[in-house]
C-alpha cells in the first residue's frame, strides 16, 4: 500500500504526455506561416513594447502602450486586428486627481475598462476618456509575506482578472551591493532561495491581497543571481480553470488553481535544454548587462489558445557564431506546441540573424504573431501571421 502511494504521489507531482521526444513531430517554422502583419508607427509611437491583445464580446484588439500627447503620462492605444491603424485611445495622467501613486502597471479589461495597479498597491480603475473612477488602497505592501524590495511584475501574462481579483506576479529579486562606488559588471543582485509569493490576487473592491505558498522548482537556487531568472510567464487555462506558470530556465510547468500547486508538467520535448545563468557585462561607462552565454536555453513565453485547445510554448535554444555580442550572433528558437492536455503536436524551428531577438508576440483567434527579425520600413513594425488551425478545432 505504501509503494502505490508512493507512485501516485510522483505522478500527482511530475506528469508529462506518453509520447516520447523521438516521436515529436520536427519542422521549420516556415511552415506555419501564412502570412503578415503590421503595426502602423506615428509621431507618438516609434517603437513597440509589451505588445498584448484582448478581446471582449467577441471583438479583439491589439494593444500596446504609448507616451501621451494631452499632458505628462501614457496612452493605451487600441489597434485593428487587420490593418494594423490605431484606432482608439485612453490617455492617463501621471499627475493630479486621476493618477496613482508611484510607478504604475495597467491591466486592460476593454476600451471602456482599465485597471491601474501601483508599486504602493495603490488601485485605480479608470474608463474610456481616462477619468478615474474607483480608488482602493490595497494591502499588498503591509503583508507579512511581502518583504520590501519585491516588485510587481505585469507582464508575460501574469497580470489577469477575474472580478474582482487582479493577479499580479511579484518579483523578489534585489540589489546586492549597489551603491555610489559600484563599477559597471560589478551590480549584483539576489533572491531569497524561500520565497513563495510569486503570484498575488487582490480584490479591487476591498484591497485585501491573497498570496501564493510554492517555491522554486528543484535546482533553480543555482540561479539566486541571476535577476533574469525571477522574470517568469504564464497564461491562463480558460477551459479549465487553470493557470500555467512557467519558469525561464526549468523544464517544469506549475498548473494553479486558485494560486494553489495542482501539479507540475515537464512537457516532452526533442530538445534538451542547457540552463545557465547570465553573464554580468559593462555596457558603456555606467550601465550593466545580464546576457546569456551563447550556448545557453531560457523559455520565452506561454500561451493557453482557447479557441482550438492548444498551449504553445516558444523557448530560446542557443546562439551560434563568433560575436563577442548576440547582435552578431544567430538567435535559435523551437516553438512547441501541445494540445490542452500537454500532447505534443509538433516543434517548429526558426532563427533570427542579425540584432533583433524575439521580442515581441500575441495571439488573436487568427492565429500566433511574432516580431520579424528584420524590420524594413521606419513607418510600420513587422510580425509573422503563424497559423495554428492544423492542430485544433476551430
Amino acid at each position: 500500500m505504501k509503494n502505490i502511494l508512493v507512485i501516485a504521489a510522483l505522478l500527482f507531482a511530475f506528469s508529462c504526455a506518453e509520447k516520447s521526444p523521438e516521436e515529436i513531430y520536427q519542422g521549420k517554422l516556415e511552415e506555419l506561416i501564412v502570412g503578415n502583419f503590421s503595426l502602423k508607427k506615428d509621431n507618438q509611437t516609434s517603437s513597440f513594447y509589451l505588445v498584448n491583445s484582448i478581446e471582449k464580446d467577441g471583438k479583439e484588439w491589439i494593444v500596446y502602450t504609448s507616451g501621451a500627447t494631452k499632458f505628462n503620462g501614457r496612452a493605451i492605444n487600441f489597434a485593428d486586428t487587420k490593418s494594423g491603424e490605431k484606432i482608439y485611445q485612453i490617455q492617463i495622467a501621471s499627475e493630479g486627481p486621476n493618477s496613482l501613486k508611484g510607478a504604475w502597471s495597467t491591466y486592460i479589461v476593454s476600451p471602456n475598462k482599465l485597471i491601474g495597479l501601483s508599486d504602493l498597491g495603490e488601485i485605480g480603475v479608470y474608463d474610456s476618456i481616462g477619468n478615474k473612477t474607483s480608488h482602493v488602497k490595497s494591502n499588498l505592501r503591509d503583508s507579512k509575506n511581502m518583504m520590501e524590495d519585491v516588485h510587481i511584475q505585469p507582464i508575460n501574462g501574469l497580470m489577469q482578472f477575474n472580478s474582482p481579483y487582479l493577479q499580479i506576479g511579484q518579483n523578489p529579486t534585489y540589489w546586492v551591493n549597489l551603491g555610489p562606488n559600484t563599477k559597471p559588471g560589478e551590480i549584483r543582485t539576489a533572491f531569497p532561495l524561500a520565497f513563495k509569493s510569486w503570484l498575488s490576487q487582490i480584490n479591487i473592491e476591498t484591497g485585501k491581497v491573497v498570496n501564493s505558498a510554492f517555491e522554486i522548482p528543484g535546482g533553480y537556487d543555482q540561479f539566486e543571481g541571476d535577476m533574469t531568472a525571477t522574470q517568469l510567464f504564464g497564461d491562463l487555462d480558460k477551459s479549465r480553470e487553470q493557470y500555467l506558470l512557467g519558469w525561464p530556465y526549468s523544464d517544469t510547468i506549475y498548473v494553479l488553481k486558485n494560486l494553489k500547486l495542482i501539479k507540475k508538467v515537464a512537457p516532452p520535448s526533442s530538445q534538451k535544454f542547457k540552463y545557465m545563468a547570465s553573464e554580468i557585462l559593462p555596457w558603456g561607462d555606467i550601465n550593466t548587462v545580464w546576457a546569456l552565454p551563447k550556448e545557453a536555453s531560457k523559455h520565452m513565453f506561454l500561451f493557453y489558445d482557447g479557441q482550438r485547445d492548444l498551449i504553445l510554448r516558444c523557448s530560446k535554444i542557443k546562439e551560434s557564431g563568433e560575436g563577442e555580442t548576440n547582435f552578431d550572433r544567430t538567435k535559435h528558437y523551437v516553438l512547441s506546441i501541445f494540445s490542452g492536455e500537454w500532447e505534443p503536436k509538433g516543434e517548429f524551428f526558426f532563427d533570427f540573424e542579425g540584432e533583433l531577438e524575439l521580442e515581441n508576440w500575441f495571439l488573436t483567434s487568427e492565429g500566433l504573431f511574432m516580431n520579424k527579425p528584420e524590420q524594413k520600413s521606419e513607418d510600420e513594425y513587422e510580425f509573422y501571421k503563424i497559423d495554428l488551425s492544423r492542430f485544433g478545432d476551430n
